[in-house]
């Protein structure tokens, strides 16, 4: 019945998009992993080849578009037979929505359905593009415009309860406001609500004299239960310089920790939604915060530089020292490598190595250091 109703939106797009101004775009991402991560001497490399497949649909029709995008995601070898199995439970709707601009001739957009949703650079709410399914998100958006600003309003259902009880849904609601303000600076502020947990803050990126700048600033509040309220803070900033045509920039990112000796407070920040492969390591130790860290936050200085090509090749790298908020002990420090070879204009290759070497809270006794291999071809049409 799953596949049948797919079949039906593919073909539901393809009879508009005839008579209206329509495209399709289609990828296909393959990437080898060679993973070692136990920090143990005895065992080896985990491999495992991922394959994701994607093609949209899009038309449009003067105030009024759509988008549908079909994904199919494995793992080499999971359908266990070359021959008999035909099936697709791998197979899904990643995106299908549509869009109407200037809503009843207001400055309002109105977005309903199925989409990938990004925010500001990611650290709260963002599309998780490195991993094999990538992040969509179910509900609407109205963007209200204006010449200074313009400020998205959302809702997101993550849980639709299956009784008539209300209280069963939920629900992640908020809205993301651009300052258009200030010249080659980019301001947002943001208020994002799940269940009963508050996240606000602001983010602002921009440039003075060459150095361009990166900071967000985000707090938590609300009750966690009827004696605890949460009391989280997450703060990044990050500082760049160009020389010789090579980016060299250093920074922090910050994510508190709960204090034990405050019962009354849980003062571990949750990072909600965000694409957090982006920012605290290639190797993936701290993607589900405040879990990854058991609760001791995470102090991440980094150290970065993209921009140096040779021979058509572009590399770039990143030196973590990875630290805890309520601990004095260490997780440890990871270097990341990555190199790209555009190979065509459909086609790029990536490939990179990350090397983590464990402090104390990472691994007892004597560890080893863990590492990561991949390489991945990028196929776009």
């Amino acid at each position: 019945m799953r596949k049948y109703n797919i079949f039906l939106i593919i073909v539901l797009g393809l009879t508009i998009g005839f008579s209206q101004e329509w495209s399709i775009k289609s990828q296909v991402r393959s990437r080898y992993e060679a993973v070692d991560k136990d920090f143990i001497d005895s065992t080896g490399y985990n491999q495992a080849h991922y394959l994701r497949s994607r093609i949209g649909i899009s038309f449009k029709n003067e105030n009024v578009s759509s988008f549908f995008q079909i994904q199919d995601m494995r793992v080499f070898g999971s359908e266990t037979s070359t021959l008999k199995d035909g099936s697709a439970d791998n197979l899904d709707l990643h995106q299908g929505y549509f869009k109407i601009v200037d809503f009843f001739d207001f400055p309002v957009d109105l977005k309903v359905g199925r989409f990938e949703s990004a925010y500001g650079p990611q650290r709260l709410i963002g599309s998780v593009g490195w991993h094999n399914i990538g992040r969509s998100f179910d509900g609407a958006v109205l963007t209200y415009k204006h010449d200074m600003f313009d400020v998205d309003l959302f809702n997101y259902k993550e849980i639709d309860a299956e009784t008539v009880e209300p209280s069963d849904d939920f629900n992640v609601r908020g809205f993301y406001a651009n300052i258009n303000a200030l010249d080659g600076h980019k301001t947002q502020a943001f208020t994002i609500q799940d269940g009963e947990r508050l996240t606000y803050g602001g983010y602002a990126k921009g440039a003075f004299s060459g150095v361009n700048y990166e900071i967000e600033l985000a707090m938590q509040g609300g009750n966690e239960d009827d004696d605890v309220k949460f009391g989280g803070l997450m703060y990044g900033f990050n500082a760049g310089y160009k020389i010789a045509g090579i980016n060299f920039s250093a920074g922090i990112d910050f994510i508190s920790g709960n204090d034990t000796s405050t019962t009354d407070i849980n003062e571990s920040f949750n990072t909600l939604y965000a694409t957090n492969h982006k920012y605290y390591g290639y190797m993936d130790y701290f993607l589900n915060l405040p879990n990854h860290t058991a609760g001791y936050g995470l102090q991440d200085l980094h150290f970065k530089f993209s921009g140096l090509s040779y021979n058509g090749f572009n590399l770039k790298g990143a030196y973590h020292i990875f630290n805890a908020d309520q601990s004095d002990d260490s997780f440890g420090n990871e270097i990341d490598l990555t190199l790209v070879k555009k190979y065509s204009d459909n086609v790029k290759f990536v490939g990179g190595y990350s090397l983590f070497m464990p402090g104390k809270l990472q691994s007892d006794g004597d560890p080893i250091n863990a590492s990561f291999i991949y390489l991945m071809t990028i196929v776009n049409f």
